[in-house]
């Protein structure tokens, strides 16, 4: 089984937060960057290899529901005539809460999986993050999603925007649960450089939530979701049983996936490639050649065994304890109390799951180390 992702990449403002693939004011575009995706995807569908079949469709973004949902049909029903879908293939779609007029349509071209920016349900921590959308705007979305037939519902919340304080995001917590989506995922936001917010952090404007603040910001998820039947899987994402997000553990675990559209990666046969970033380049490069691939790299085996690990302790399932060769990881500085081992298995601790990023990149370090 392979997935497939495609880049949407138009948006209509600029979240202060994001550094994502994205461009603002460009939908007029979007039918010529319709016809180029669906041109790459003509080219570069035999990399994938010949009877490949799609158990995961992802449209992600930019913002996928910015465009007409014919364009999306027209991409959609592309694949699905050159390609093999699974008989259930997960097909999913990122969406924002204000084009929810757009969400039937969506659902009757066979997208049964939508995933919605929601990030807040305070106006306080909307209008921080740059949303447009209002809370009330927002828990109609999820209505509009229900009446359109969607019963694979996400809702994206972020955690430790600025001045958020840890009652207002309980608040949100528990207006998310009461809304029932089968899936939260919950992101601590990240400063990035390129960002609005990470100028604004370097000249000391961004008044974000202290450190303790934002640990207790996301044991409150963890608590309040697990006591509301969502099952952690991974360190920002909750589900429902049967309702993990299938698409995202294939990219997880490795598995063959083909990316199209500007910016987008795609990982098959240990080989890796991405394709160039800026709109305009990228329509006028598959419209003389069929692609766009800006760059791609040999995944050597030892950085497959790295990827394994940075990528498989990020899941509460864990990763074999072989992975991290003789010892185990037992031998850094990493606190018991962050690590768990049972079954021939590491896991993070519930706890761990906290500082993942920091006990991954300590392992990793370590097997570099060992391997020197």
């Amino acid at each position: 089984m392979s997935s497939l992702y495609v880049h949407i990449p138009f948006c209509k403002s600029r979240c202060p937060y994001c550094d994502f693939a994205f461009d603002v004011g460009k939908t007029h575009l979007a039918d010529r960057y319709t016809a180029a995706v669906i041109s790459e995807f003509r080219t570069r569908l035999p990399q994938i290899g010949a009877g490949a079949v799609f158990d995961t469709v992802y449209f992600g973004g930019g913002t996928p529901s910015e465009i007409p949902p014919d364009s999306l049909n027209r991409i959609l029903d592309t694949a699905r005539t050159l390609s093999t879908f699974a008989q259930d293939a997960e097909i999913s779609a990122e969406a924002n809460p204000e084009d929810r007029s757009r969400f039937a349509e969506m659902a009757a071209m066979g997208i049964n999986r939508l995933s919605l920016g929601v990030q807040a349900l305070d106006s306080s921590t909307l209008r921080a993050l740059g949303r447009r959308h209002s809370p009330a705007e927002a828990e109609a979305a999820v209505g509009a999603a229900r009446r359109a037939g969607f019963s694979n519902l996400n809702i994206d919340l972020m955690f430790s925007a600025p001045r958020q304080t840890v009652s207002v995001w309980r608040e949100t917590l528990d207006r998310a649960i009461d809304l029932s989506p089968e899936h939260v995922s919950v992101y601590g936001l990240t400063i990035e450089p390129v960002t609005a917010f990470g100028r604004r952090m370097k000249n000391g404007r961004l008044p974000l939530p202290p450190e303790e603040a934002q640990a207790e910001m996301y044991e409150n998820a963890q608590e309040k979701l697990s006591e509301a039947g969502y099952v952690q899987y991974e360190v920002s994402n909750f589900a429902q049983p049967g309702f993990a997000c299938r698409h995202n553990i294939a990219c997880w675990e490795r598995r063959a996936y083909l990316g199209i559209g500007l910016s987008a990666h795609s990982f098959v046969n240990d080989r890796r490639t991405w394709n160039i970033r800026p709109l305009m380049a990228y329509i006028r490069s598959v419209e003389s050649s069929g692609t766009a691939v800006e760059e791609e790299e040999a995944i050597s085996s030892r950085e497959r065994r790295m990827e394994q690990v940075m990528l498989g302790l990020r899941r509460t399932s864990g990763i074999p304890e072989r992975l991290l060769g003789p010892g185990g990881g037992r031998n850094t500085f990493i606190p018991d109390h962050l690590l768990e081992r049972g079954d021939g298995r590491v896991r993070l601790t519930r706890r761990g799951l906290l500082l993942a990023d920091l006990v991954c990149a300590e392992l990793l370090r370590e097997m570099e180390w060992k391997s020197a």
